[in-house]
């Protein structure tokens, strides 16, 4: 069977349109959800008037255990009259009981019961106070009071609820009267304690008709299709309405605040349960399921109703907007065919500004963007096989040259020439720095130290006639460059200021930069170029114009170099200089930005044709701590030309 779905899935995948699976999936997306969506509304419907109903209901309980609290505090509050009864508390705690006669001791405490029976707001039937210390007193229902001796053990019982000192209320029992009569009576029972010790003083007990609680709780409820039923902290019953029904665990074990479901079918009722915190007895009302939901079946009828209706209209609106859709799509499709075999000047038409929209311009660009390109990567290829060839033809035997140029060096030392010494050496070192190690990229540090050799031995040929000056700001030496980035800028400066230009040069190298980029200015005080030369070679520059034959280290070179390693962003801006001369001015990525410049522009570089090149802000120039770059111009031309006037003097005696 799995085997069956998954050949006709594999079909359905395969050899159906695009528009006919939209379709089918629009119908199962949208049909599916509104069947459901019909279905679950309807039972969410009842689940929501039986959550409305059930907070309306909670309140309604709510307020009817608070208007039953209110009556049982007045109960209460009578409880409290022994302590608002000095002489009485007296009496309890034996105070003056040897002052007083027995007809004092009645007197004071029929007054008491007199003032407890007056009191308006509930109606006693019976009083019992049991003392601990002296005789106590009861009035029963329909008897006079009487002083007694005898241990209520069932007051006990009910103090033993009471222990906490508030007032407890105990649900309908029966009472015996000294007539003989019977009385169905609740009670509230509060223990009295001496305001001084806390000892116990007596337990107090007032009865009150069950009757007059019933008819309180019938008016309370209101009627109605709603029934109700009070239970006391034991569990017992206290009041229930004739149709309230009857859970299978019994009503006792519902305590606290909540809504539950009881019974099924036809009888099936939402019940709701609070427990006073004033009395701890349950108050709980039920109301049929029947009458909450006779409503249901008509709203569950007009939803159906309109779920058809949306269901056809999605339908409908689903078709035609999955052709609308699809036609862009295949359009597109077919010009990417007609891309994979070399077409590059087609262009589709944009028709809406929606992602469709959006996808065909970025087809239009991604097409008019591959030939430029192609042409990069191809200029690429071409410059790593040139570079490759100029690698191999520089490496011919190169231990060779080391080797003779060590011999010289070790004759002129012998011979006493130390400019022809530190000629061979500069000359050797920068021998080796060209031919490289494998390293496209260095330091900038090490860069310096290649054209500090390179200028020294420019100052032994030209003498005074080459001052030359550089300037770092702190924390830039160890950022990366590619090698040979800066001896053809400084080349350039020294033939076309000292071979063709004046007498004399000033060269001045300063590397300042920020956390994301690096800028290297190198100028001169030369005859420099006017504003169209400039901006000609600038030109060049940008439009990648190569000499002709391998090699070029020449200022388009290094350019090309650094665009196609970074990015378009990045290279050499000629310009003027302050120093009267020309300054050329390198752009560099900062550590992390030039890894990211450099990954950025492996993917392509279709990005990084929008970047224009702006120079770093330069941190005031700071000298660099090597003793060519502290030195001043004059002492770096002293040290190369003081050999050469030794070894003539020499020569002369």
């Amino acid at each position: 069977m799995r085997e069956r779905i998954t050949h006709w899935r594999s079909r359905f995948r395969k050899n159906r349109g695009l528009a006919f699976k939209l379709i089918v999936i629009n119908l199962i997306l949208i049909a599916v959800p509104l069947l459901l969506s019909s279905l679950l509304g309807s039972i969410g419907y009842s689940k929501s008037m039986q959550r409305n109903v059930g907070s309306y209901q909670a309140d309604a309980v709510r307020e009817f255990s608070n208007n039953l609290d209110i009556y049982m505090n007045e109960l209460a509050l009578l409880t409290l009259l022994p302590y608002q009864t000095p002489d009485l508390l007296d009496y309890l705690e034996r105070r003056g009981v040897e002052a007083r006669s027995l007809y004092e001791e009645r007197k004071l405490l029929e007054e008491f019961m007199r003032r407890i029976r007056v009191n308006g707001r509930v109606d006693t039937i019976g009083i019992t106070l049991q003392a601990e210390k002296v005789r106590s007193y009861i009035e029963p229902p329909d008897s006079p009071g009487r002083f007694t001796e005898d241990y209520d053990p069932d007051l006990r019982s009910f103090a033993q609820g009471a222990s906490s000192g508030k007032a407890v209320f105990f649900g309908p029992h029966l009472m015996l009267s000294d007539n003989g009569s019977t009385y169905d009576v609740f009670s509230a029972v509060r223990v009295i304690r001496s305001l001084e010790t806390g000892e116990t003083l007596g337990i107090f007990k007032i009865d009150v008709p069950s009757g007059d609680l019933r008819d309180r709780i019938a008016s309370l409820s209101g009627g109605g299709e709603r029934s109700v039923a009070v239970i006391d902290l034991e569990g017992k019953q206290v009041y229930r309405s004739g149709s309230f029904p009857e859970p299978a665990g019994g009503l006792a074990d519902y305590r606290g605040e909540g809504t539950v479901t009881l019974g099924g079918g036809s009888s099936e009722a939402l019940m709701t349960y609070i427990t006073s915190p004033v009395t701890g007895w349950t108050v709980l009302q039920a109301v049929p399921m029947s009458v909450l939901l006779k409503d249901a079946d008509t709203v569950n009828r007009q939803m159906l109703l309109v779920g058809a209706a949306c269901l056809f209209a999605s339908v409908l609106a689903s078709i035609l907007y999955s052709l609308r859709i699809t036609r862009p799509l295949s359009r597109l499709r077919r010009s990417m065919k007609r891309v994979e075999q070399g077409e590059f000047g087609i262009s589709i038409p944009v028709e809406s500004e929606d992602e469709i929209g959006h996808l065909s311009r970025t087809f239009n660009l991604m097409v008019s963007r591959l030939g430029s390109l192609t042409y990069r990567l191809y200029e690429t290829e071409i410059r790593e096989k040139d570079a490759q060839i100029a690698s191999l033809q520089s490496q011919i035997n190169p231990h060779f040259l080391y080797n003779t140029l060590g011999s010289i060096s070790m004759y002129a030392e012998l011979e006493g020439n130390r400019e022809v010494v530190s000629m061979t050496n500069h000359l050797s070192a920068l021998l080796r720095y060209s031919i490289g190690g494998g390293r496209a990229e260095v330091t900038i540090r090490e860069e310096l130290e290649h054209i500090r050799g390179y200028l020294a031995i420019q100052s032994i040929r030209y003498e005074e006639r080459l001052r030359f000056r550089i300037e770092a700001g702190p924390g830039l030496l160890e950022r990366p460059i590619i090698r040979l980035t800066l001896q053809p800028l400084v080349e350039n400066a020294i033939v076309h200021g000292l071979e063709r230009g004046r007498g004399d040069i000033e060269i001045l190298i300063r590397i300042g930069g920020d956390a994301h980029a690096t800028s290297i200015a190198i100028e001169d005080d030369g005859p420099g170029l006017d504003e169209d030369a400039l901006r000609l070679q600038n030109a060049k520059m940008e439009e990648g114009l190569l000499p002709e034959g391998p090699g070029g280290h020449g200022l388009v070179n290094v350019h090309r170099r650094l665009a196609l390693k970074y990015g378009a962003g990045f290279g050499i801006r000629l310009e003027r200089s302050e120093l009267g001369g020309l300054k050329a001015e390198i752009g560099l990525p900062a550590g992390a930005e030039a890894e990211a410049a450099e990954r950025e522009q492996g993917r392509g570089g279709i990005e990084a044709d929008a970047r224009k090149y702006e120079p770093a802000q330069t941190p005031g120039p700071e000298r660099e701590a090597s003793p060519s770059a502290a030195a001043p111009p004059e002492t770096i031309k002293q040290s190369a030309a003081k050999p050469r006037k030794e070894e003539r003097r020499r020569s002369n005696e």
